[in-house]
């Protein structure tokens, strides 16, 4: 999270604890109907037996005949299997160190312009999945004679995902922020303070936060001291609501995510 941070709401903050707990301690749950995704579409294309994913990171260029073969650039997955099912499924699953850690299934609609995605992604370091549909829109098709699901698609929502991937707690006393997920992702930062290192997520390595305002924090998000995302985190007035402008620049995607006070 970064911040500019003034000096009148460095004294609150400094000077009023108990108010800044109440802004953002507590255990918080994403709701996926009121977030906007991101409008960047992803590029993929599925012809001569081999799976192309251009916006992926890293790209992927994988043989789709169901077996594993190795990805380089991942600091989660180093072997990928891609299997046409049929006309209207494909099926991917990822390994790291000969372990299983994510599946999906795509499936096309019958007029072949929506795609619902189904996923298990076993990532966590805890062990606990997570689970969920996505829901993606045709932008443009692929060439002639290309898998039906090759084109690029523009995610609409999230059809559902388990709680294990939309629950956070975060707890603030002064200036140091503490955050957990069910999936075993920690940190514990100060505001205005050095990066500091999270604990359960291999992509994902440092952080560091800063305080604009009572009410909110911006989060730099860091990958072996590069930068890969920016969040700025508001909660409302009445403490029950956040919302997230997410700035994925790893990926090159904004988008805006909605919590709630559980």
């Amino acid at each position: 999270m970064s911040k500019l941070m003034p000096c009148i709401a460095l004294l609150l903050a400094t000077t009023s604890p108990a108010y800044a707990k109440d802004v953002f301690t507590g255990t918080w749950k994403s709701d996926v109907n009121a977030s906007v995704p991101s409008t960047k579409p992803s590029v993929v294309l599925l012809a001569d037996g081999l799976y192309t994913c251009s916006t992926c990171v890293p790209v992927l260029k994988v043989a789709a005949d169901g077996a594993f073969h190795p990805v380089v650039g991942s600091a989660y997955y180093d072997e990928m299997a891609v299997t046409v099912v049929d006309p209207a499924i494909v099926k991917r699953a990822t390994r790291k160190g000969g372990k299983l850690v994510g599946e999906t299934t795509a499936t096309l609609s019958a007029d072949g312009n929506t795609m619902t995605t189904a996923f298990n992604d076993l990532t966590a370091l805890n062990g606990i999945p997570v689970t969920g549909t996505g829901v993606s829109t045709r932008v443009t098709s692929g060439p002639a004679g290309s898998h039906a699901s090759s084109g690029s698609w523009r995610q609409t929502s999230e059809g559902q995902v388990s709680d294990s991937g939309l629950v956070f707690t975060l707890a603030q006393v002064g200036r140091v922020v503490t955050y957990s997920t069910p999936t075993g992702i920690s940190y514990v930062a100060t505001t205005g303070g050095p990066a500091v290192a999270v604990v359960g997520d291999p992509g994902w390595t440092t952080v560091s936060l800063k305080q604009s305002g009572l009410n909110t924090l911006h989060e730099t998000d860091y990958f072996d001291g590069k930068i890969i995302g920016k969040y700025v985190m508001t909660v409302s007035a009445d403490g029950k609501k956040m919302t997230m402008d997410a700035n994925d620049i790893k990926y090159g995607r904004t988008s805006t995510l909605v919590a709630y006070k559980q």
